[in-house]
């Protein structure tokens, strides 16, 4: 698996008690924390060069004037090159001891000496070797230890103040120091201050940047152990160099145990050809489904992530990222094999529905012919002379088959609707006297109930429109049966009305009202239901099979309209539709 080094990593190690782990993390997870402190380091060289370079040129000017003048003091200023070299690189040093520690050795340190240089000077009476030995140890002490920049500021003003005071002591005058002495002094005492501001600062942000690496190493760690993924890293070889902690969880292995194995070993051998090995050799990022396999023997369903990292210093090898996916497989298959038991049941339902079609068409078919005689014959003796008595029962007889007829012609219609072989036969219906047809023969119905019939009919209905005569007149008849029925009193109305018109269409509203009963709104939807009425009550009084809205929706959709319930319970309810029907031409336009 040679190739070209793909994304950067920077390498990060993780310790614990028990081990020692490798963790491999995106170049910017340490940008923030590591960049502070290198760019860190290298101001503090230079600022410590620029102070060498300072306090070399003090004391260089010193020593140089003194021995001209064949000054003594020059040679007890050597100390205090010695001090200030040894004190900065003493800082350095020193940066990792605690801030309490420093301090306390500091000021135990900077007292000691301040008393016994004091004490040596001032008994024999040598100003000038008490303020060099001083000096030097003020400055010395100042840039070693890092207490701040004000308890140094005051170390080396305490040490100045301590030789001058001296020389007064001794010479009695002011006026005996010599300027170049104070310009080195001044000199040499401004660039401590500034050195140990500096190095104070430079400790503080070492110290910050030192706190979130710690962090940011402790995060990272327990994402790795205790995340749901696992990490594999592997050479050019395919021999395994890393495994996170986590492959303990997931496959039951120690992190040690698969390393320097062939990462091929814990693949399924039927899903080795789908590892994209070209796609990693490109240095692009390699997405692939597998199976892995677990300490027991048993497979592990995984998505692996792979990244080519081969040519990174920090890595040499390819990234894998392993998730566990085998919660998502058994759902997809349980979703599979439902969706399969759904399917095969939807066929048997289909077929079971057109084998009921059939058998419903079969059966109507073989019954209307039988009743069409028993109606036929019944008229034939009814024309008859009769006695009374049987008079009345032929009648009912008749009536009773009308009825059985009825019932068989709607269930002959839905097998039809149903089976798809129901057709809408096109020509010229005259609207007005369709409905007004219809009125006059349902008038006794709902006369013999005290029911008031009512025909609305719109002026504007044209003589002639194309649609099926016999399909109108069903759904029709229908809507008006089920509104007499269902009404006790009050009225019954059939509507209608022009929605709009062009030269070659018509959009006619027809609409059917009742005052009767009503319908739940929680039961509208289920009166459209083949052999389903509002509830059980309604088919013991009323009777019927239910099946009458059922076809007259399904008459109206083939039409190219939509049937619409409006109802409310003890008010009554209104059926209506729409449809949009072609004009048929004017006997005196045709002829033109």
């Amino acid at each position: 698996m040679a190739g070209r080094p793909g994304l950067e990593l920077d390498r990060i190690r993780v310790s614990d008690k028990n081990m020692t782990t490798d963790c491999t993390l995106a170049p910017s997870a340490l940008a923030a924390e590591t960049g502070a402190v290198n760019a860190s380091d290298e101001l503090l060289v230079a600022r410590c060069r620029a102070g060498f370079c300072v306090i070399g040129f003090a004391i260089a000017l010193l020593t140089v004037t003194d021995f001209i003048r064949h000054d003594p003091v020059a040679i007890h200023f050597m100390r205090l090159a010695q001090f200030a070299l040894i004190g900065v690189a003493g800082h350095v040093f020193h940066l990792r001891l605690p801030r309490r520690a420093n301090l306390t050795t500091a000021v135990a340190f900077t007292c000691g000496i301040y008393v016994t240089t004091s004490l040596s000077g001032y008994l024999r009476n040598d100003a000038e070797t008490q303020l060099v030995n001083s000096l030097a140890l003020a400055f010395g002490t100042a840039a070693t230890f890092p207490w701040g920049l004000w308890p140094q500021l005051i170390s080396t003003l305490v040490g100045s103040a301590t030789a001058t005071l001296g020389w007064w002591l001794v010479y009695g005058t002011f006026a005996d120091i010599r300027p170049h002495m104070v310009a080195a002094i001044t000199i040499a005492l401004v660039t401590s201050v500034y050195m140990a501001y500096q190095l104070e600062r430079y400790r503080r942000e070492r110290d910050r940047a030192e706190t979130s690496l710690r962090a940011s190493e402790e995060r990272f760690r327990s994402l790795i152990e205790h995340g749901s993924d696992t990490i594999t890293i592997i050479d050019s070889a395919g021999k395994i160099t890393y495994e996170s902690p986590s492959i303990e969880r997931v496959l039951g292995y120690r992190p040690d145990e698969p390393i320097g194995r062939s990462l091929l070993d814990y693949v399924h051998p039927d899903d080795v050809t789908r590892i994209p090995w070209e796609t990693l050799r490109r240095d692009e990022v390699a997405s692939v489904e597998c199976r892995r396999r677990r300490k027991d023997g048993t497979w592990c369903h995984v998505e692996a992530i792979s990244t080519n990292l081969l040519a990174h210093p920090a890595v040499r090898g390819v990234v894998i990222n392993w998730r566990d996916i085998g919660d998502r497989i058994r759902a997809e298959a349980e979703r599979t094999t439902y969706m399969r038991d759904l399917a095969e049941a939807r066929d048997q339902a289909l077929a079971s529905t057109r084998a009921k079609s059939a058998f419903l068409a079969n059966t109507s078919h073989e019954i209307r012919t039988p009743m069409n005689v028993i109606i036929g014959m019944t008229d034939m003796t009814l024309e008859t002379k009769l006695e009374a008595d049987a008079r009345d029962w032929l009648q009912r007889v008749r009536s009773a088959a009308l009825t059985l007829l009825g019932i068989i012609n709607d269930i002959l219609d839905l097998s039809k609707v149903e089976a798809g072989k129901l057709e809408i036969e096109l020509g010229s219906v005259d609207v007005c006297a369709t409905v007004e047809d219809l009125v006059r023969l349902l008038a006794p119905s709902a006369a013999g109930k005290g029911l008031a019939l009512v025909c609305r009919l719109d002026p504007e209905l044209p003589a002639g429109v194309c649609a099926d005569g016999g399909r109108l007149r069903q759904v029709l008849t229908n809507l008006l049966s089920n509104a007499i029925k269902f009404t006790g009193h009050g009225e019954v109305a059939v509507e209608v009305r022009v929605m709009s018109q062009t030269g070659a269409q018509i959009e006619l509203l027809f609409a059917v009202q009742d005052s009767g009963i009503g319908i739940p709104p929680d039961r509208q939807a289920a009166v459209f239901e083949s052999f389903t009425q509002a509830d059980g009550s309604t088919t013991r009084k009323y009777g019927g099979t239910g099946l009458g809205l059922t076809i007259s929706r399904q008459l109206v959709e083939l039409m190219g309209g939509d049937l619409r319930l409006e109802s409310a319970v003890g008010k009554g309810s209104r059926f209506a539709f729409t449809l949009v029907l072609a004009r048929m031409l004017e006997p005196a336009a045709a002829s033109v």
